[in-house]
């Protein structure tokens, strides 16, 4: 892309230029392992629609660049993650709501953090109920007998590290008191 061997949006290069030039920053380390570590459990992700219906969850060449944008940067000797905010803009149909639901499915089981609370947020929560749906289909394609994910009508629990995702308006009065471990907000431009 940075040679120009693939059409791409100004922003598109500078992201990747940004991500070049992190392998010679000296404050951060790129960790291979945390990334092959949310790959492989995405992978065990089923589509659940259309032509792709059953499949597994591939991820995309833009998919997986944001995955290891997301999960490889960390400040060099710890475990914190360099990229803690993340801003996805791309056209319709392309997957931007199931990798979300499958980053916050990744975020409730696999990340290691007990408790984690997931909160699936847009300006209506019609909106909302999309990407935590989505998220709730993506869990039956790993637990089809709700053994372990355990889902209810706003709210999917997971047991093992008493964590759940949950679906939110953004309505700024019922927010409080929430204490987010992931926090996504689909279609944000509405």
């Amino acid at each position: 892309m940075l040679k120009g061997e693939i059409i791409a949006s100004v922003y598109v290069k500078l992201a990747c230029e940004r991500f070049m030039s992190w392998f010679d920053n000296p404050e951060f380390e790129f960790k291979t392992k945390k990334v092959d570590k949310v790959v492989s459990f995405i992978s065990k992700l089923k589509h659940y629609t259309g032509k792709s219906n059953g499949k597994p969850f591939i991820l995309t060449d833009w998919q997986y660049f944001i995955v290891e944008n997301i999960y490889g940067w960390y400040y060099k000797g710890t475990n914190k993650r360099v990229i803690k905010n993340v801003y996805i803009e791309v056209g319709r149909k392309s997957g931007k709501t199931t990798l979300l639901s499958a980053i916050a499915l990744y975020a409730m089981i696999a990340d290691g953090e007990n408790g984690s609370e997931v909160d699936c947020v847009a300006n209506t929560k019609q909106q909302a109920k999309i990407l935590f749906d989505t998220a709730s289909n993506l869990a039956d394609s790993i637990d089809k007998k709700h053994k372990y994910i355990k889902p209810y009508r706003d709210k999917i629990k997971f047991a093992a590290t008493k964590s759940h995702i949950q679906v939110l308006s953004s309505d700024a009065s019922t927010l409080d008191g929430f204490n987010a471990y992931l926090f996504v907000e689909d279609e944000l431009h509405a």
